[in-house]
């Protein structure tokens, strides 16, 4: 038996800190949704991995739905949480399930399309193949008779008396996908929420495109019905509308939520939120929405052993990734005290706790001074929706309007809540108001056109001036989006239009630079000319 006195003294620790100099372990301190995290530490978490297997596990039993929200401060791990979840869809006690990830909507503009992008994303094309399984099991087989072959035109009018109106034509695209190897590549794009040319829906013999929220939300149902597994909506910080546009846009926000519970099944809605802004989003919810959420979980601090167990299963992981034994200080190069530090200086929060461990071993391995400067991590995960997109958009206008002392808010139609497709904001200068349409085309890929998606979106906008919910509008679409409705739309809106155009990558960079509240000069010059327009204030201002 070889005792560790032995391995003490044979241990090169100048090996090993060249290594750990090289290739530093702890890279993130903070959990983005697009990046699993290499280590867990369950305790923090125990209460809410109980309430989140217990509402799977009561879904799965009788497919409805429930909304369970998790509650904890900024840091505290709610994001790390859908990893767990994640982690643990295949042998978690209430069986297989899949978990989407939900960035914060910035918008509450086409919330339902919002959600779907994030679904198929997720479960890719076997959603659709068991959805049209499902079909084809309850319209398509004939009793006592195995088919091998389907006929479409027979399946699709035994569907139609259960999905009528607009959900025909999901079911209709459905079917084309699984039936018709022809059209089967046309028919994935419809349902993936591309952009499609008239002739293109002409080809699938259907009049709807995924954008409008309840076509969307048909869609959503019935993927939701046809899954093999219950459906885990891992919303993280649910409060972002609220964040943005205050309690009307939580409010929008919350009521799409309630409709997705109340028209979908075999859905589970687990929604992160903090806790200091809970009470005040479970109080703009109304009495129903409220009667629908199970009791709240908080997650809790890192306690000190929390602290040092991180870092020895960090550094294990660590070493086996280096094809190098585990020095027997299986916390090294920390040692008990730097545990002791990093913990006190978080006050328990892990996200803290973690970047005061890269701090320590940042002056342990370079000589740093004791508290070095860490670069902000960002942990917001973009999704080109055109939620998303809109949102740019209105929080582009906002940064423009502000140093000219001009008020920007999000105004919502009468009657239009939870519902509205096109966003209108109020632009405020001292008396003066001017309303503002902001319209985006659902786009899948920013380097194509914006097809009938495109003419769609300006027609919105056309209806929204023509009625006199706006005066302008402003339209982002693909730089290569052509046709000609499109085109005779864009020059009858003449001078109430301002278009920006975008490709994949300027989409990216309008989403990611808003978001850390700043402005490209081409973006600022867009902006400020909209609002020069509007009002007599000159665009050096």
């Amino acid at each position: 038996m070889v005792n560790d006195d032995i391995i003490s003294d044979d241990f090169d620790e100048g090996m090993y800190l060249d290594i750990l100099r090289d290739d530093p372990p702890l890279k993130r301190y903070v959990s983005r949704g697009d990046t699993p995290d290499d280590v867990d530490i369950s305790g923090p978490h125990e209460e809410a991995d109980a309430a989140i297997s217990r509402v799977i596990r009561f879904t799965k039993s009788d497919e409805t739905p429930r909304f369970q929200p998790v509650l904890g401060s900024a840091g505290m791990g709610k994001t790390h949480l859908f990893w767990v979840t994640k982690d643990r869809e295949e042998y978690m006690t209430p069986g297989p399930f899949l978990t989407v990830y939900v960035p914060s909507p910035p918008s509450p503009i086409r919330v339902p399309l919002h959600f779907y992008a994030c679904l198929v994303d997720e479960a890719g094309d076997n959603i659709f193949k068991t959805t049209a399984r499902m079909l084809l099991e309850k319209f398509g087989e004939m009793k006592g008779v195995f088919r091998q072959h389907y006929d479409f035109s027979e399946v699709m009018n035994k569907a139609a008396s259960d999905y009528p109106g607009i959900s025909a034509d999901v079911v209709k695209v459905i079917l084309r996908y699984e039936l018709d190897e022809k059209k089967k590549p046309l028919a994935r794009r419809w349902l993936l929420a591309d952009a499609l040319s008239d002739e293109e829906l002409d080809e699938l013999d259907v009049r709807t495109i995924l954008e409008e929220d309840d076509i969307v939300t048909a869609a959503f149902k019935l993927l939701a019905e046809g899954s093999e597994r219950p459906l885990v909506l891992f919303v993280d910080e649910m409060e972002g509308p609220f964040n943005t546009h205050g309690e009307e846009g939580e409010r929008q926000f919350l009521e799409v939520i309630k409709r997705l519970y109340n028209e979908c099944q075999n859905v589970v809605i687990i929604a992160s939120c903090l806790s200091e802004i809970w009470d005040r989003i479970y109080h703009i919810a109304d009495a129903p929405m409220r009667s629908r959420m199970e009791t709240p979980v908080t997650l809790r601090h890192f306690s000190r052993d929390d602290v040092e167990e991180f870092v020895r299963e960090t550094m294990i992981r660590y070493w086996e990734e280096q094809n190098i034994d585990t020095p027997t200080n299986d916390i090294f190069p920390m040692k008990p005290e730097d545990i002791d530090a990093a913990f006190e200086a978080s006050n328990g929060v892990p996200r803290e706790a973690i970047r005061q461990v890269i701090t320590r071993l940042d002056t342990i391995l370079f000589g740093t001074r004791a508290e070095p400067d860490l670069p902000p991590q960002d942990d917001y995960v973009v999704k080109l929706t055109a939620n998303v997109v809109v949102g740019a958009i209105i929080k582009g206008l906002t940064l423009a309007a502000d140093s000219k002392g001009i008020e920007v808010s999000l105004h919502v139609a009468s009657g239009n809540v939870g519902k509205q497709a096109t966003a209108i904001v109020l632009v405020k200068h001292d008396s003066v108001e001017h309303f503002i349409g902001i319209d985006v085309p659902n786009v899948k890929d920013w380097n194509r056109s914006g097809g009938v998606g495109a003419y769609y979106s300006a027609k919105r906008l056309n209806d929204l001036i023509e009625s006199g919910d706006c005066e302008k509008a402003i339209m982002a679409v693909p730089e290569e989006t052509s046709g000609a409705k499109f085109e005779s739309l864009s020059e009858e809106l003449g001078e109430d239009l301002f278009t920006l155009l975008l490709d994949e990558e300027s989409a990216m960079a309008l989403v990611k630079i808003t978001n850390s509240d700043q402005l490209t000069p081409n973006l600022s010059e867009f902006f400020n000319h909209i609002l020069t327009n509007l009002f007599e204030i000159s665009e050096e201002n």
